[in-house]
């Protein structure tokens, strides 16, 4: 699996299919009455962003989507089955936002007349035709303002060796690890309907239903819980979050973003690396912050490690395969100038302190602590490091990525500062950034990137949690 920016994206060539809502969802979609169920946090304050940038005029790319192959030439009706089933299944997708004054109403379509069908969208001779046709396609089609949020289709070939099916959705009903969850599903209800047979799927709730527990939920915190407590204190103790090399960038200014990614382990390098940190009492996710500690000391003499890791919130069985949004962000702090075998460590506890705070999105603290208003910047890429790590070896289907060509998708944006996805595979980990096109982060950040893949080689290959390159 690669997550990349589309531009990088090489299919090959053939005839590309939609899979399109039937004239009965449509219909259903423009009569649609108001929805009970509240916005998620994080959906609102997306969709606020989106249309503060729309006002604003600024350009913003806000989806995420997936292509993978399928042996053969794709049955398209089995196929348009399966994703109607598919989108039953989760919800969310049959929903979408409208804004009413300051609120933001949430109205859904039936699932029981919602189905789709495959329409011709085109033959194309080359794959950077495919490619741009699709950006486009994806690009226009996923307003969480609109229904649908989302598009699908595929990409069928003369030779009928293999085709692509491809999905594309605005962020506000999905993220990163739901991405990873429709390759296994979809393949399962597409072989279900070649075969007759029925797919051996869990069962799944609705991440409506989550959006309303979240609200719930947050209207129950206040000002002196502990997770908003570990927030302020977090921020009242020292400057925000940066990259610890100059970036050449004005606050608040959006630059173009540069896509970079770098392999950091191969498998063997992986498990070595994951055993020193175990010996020493943490895990892979410590060991990355502990690394970045070291790198940042290194390089631009960082005492302390500040920044915000991601972490899920599926935190109950039923959300484990849900389709939605379903993470937060969580304050992370430690020394960085004793060398990996004292900041693993440190990292670890500060981890396990920070988890604390899962539970109170950056939205309620602000709520309950307003002072902090231009300091926290939820939902944007404008704090450093804001740290994503994903095993996907957990993954259901995750042995087939490899051979399926699987991809993660998402458009080109703007970049003000420079987050970290990292992400182990089962034959690699790799991280994948973007920064801002300036003289200084075209220097500084690869530099930055080849330091701490050294250091976490090193470790790996020597176990030494002492020596700095």
């Amino acid at each position: 699996m690669r997550m990349i920016e589309i531009t990088g994206y090489a299919p090959r060539p053939g005839e590309l299919i939609g899979f399109r809502p039937v004239a009965g969802a449509v219909a259903a979609a423009a009569t649609a009455p108001v929805h009970p169920a509240p916005p998620s946090h994080l959906q609102e304050n997306h969709i606020r962003r989106i249309l503060a940038n729309r006002a604003a005029g600024r350009a913003q790319s806000s989806w995420v989507g997936v292509a993978f192959d399928v042996p053969g030439r794709l049955d398209t009706a089995a196929m348009a089955r399966a994703f109607g089933t598919w989108v039953r299944r989760h919800p969310t997708l049959l929903t979408w936002f409208t804004p009413d004054g300051d609120l933001l109403q949430r109205r859904a379509v039936p699932a029981e007349v919602f189905a789709v069908e495959p329409v011709p969208l085109g033959t194309y001779g080359s794959g950077t035709d495919v490619r741009d046709r699709l950006w486009q396609h994806i690009a226009s089609g996923t307003s969480p303002l609109s229904w649908p949020s989302f598009v699908a289709g595929a990409v069928l070939r003369d030779e009928g060796d293999t085709s692509t099916v491809w999905f594309g959705v605005d962020h506000s009903h999905s993220d990163g690890y739901s991405a990873t969850l429709v390759f296994a599903e979809l393949r399962a209800l597409y072989e279900a309907e070649r075969s007759g047979g029925e797919a051996l799927l869990p069962p799944v709730d609705s991440y409506v239903d989550y959006c309303v527990q979240d609200r719930e939920r947050a209207a129950l915190i206040g000002a002196d819980d502990p997770g908003v407590r570990r927030w302020v204190d977090f921020y009242r103790a020292g400057p925000p979050p940066g990259f610890p090399l100059d970036l050449g960038t004005e606050p608040g200014a959006g630059h173009p973003g540069v896509p970079v990614e770098r392999e950091l382990f191969d498998a063997a390098e992986a498990e070595a690396f994951s055993e020193v940190c175990k010996r020493l009492g943490a895990g892979f996710m410590a060991g990355v912050l502990a690394s970045l500690a070291v790198t940042g000391h290194d390089l631009g003499g960082v005492e302390r490690y500040r920044g915000l890791s991601v972490v899920h919130t599926r935190t109950e069985r039923r959300w484990q395969r849900t389709q939605g949004w379903l993470v937060n962000l969580i304050p992370v702090e430690f020394p960085a100038a004793d060398g990996f075998g004292k900041a693993v460590i440190e990292a670890q506890e500060a981890l396990a302190t920070a988890r604390e705070a899962a539970g109170v999105t950056p939205m309620r603290v602000m709520e309950l602590a307003p002072e902090l208003a231009g300091t926290v910047q939820p939902g944007t890429a404008a704090a450093y490091p804001m740290v994503s790590y994903l095993d996907g070896r957990h993954v259901p289907g995750s042995r087939d990525w490899a051979a399926a060509d699987y991809n993660g998708l998402e458009g080109p944006g703007t970049s003000g500062e420079v987050n970290l996805w990292v992400n182990r595979l089962w034959d690699r980990t790799y991280v994948k950034t973007r920064y801002p096109d300036t003289p200084a982060a075209r220097r500084n950040v690869p530099r930055f990137l080849n330091h701490l893949r050294d250091v976490l080689r090193t470790v790996a290959r020597t176990g030494d949690t002492v020596t700095r390159l």
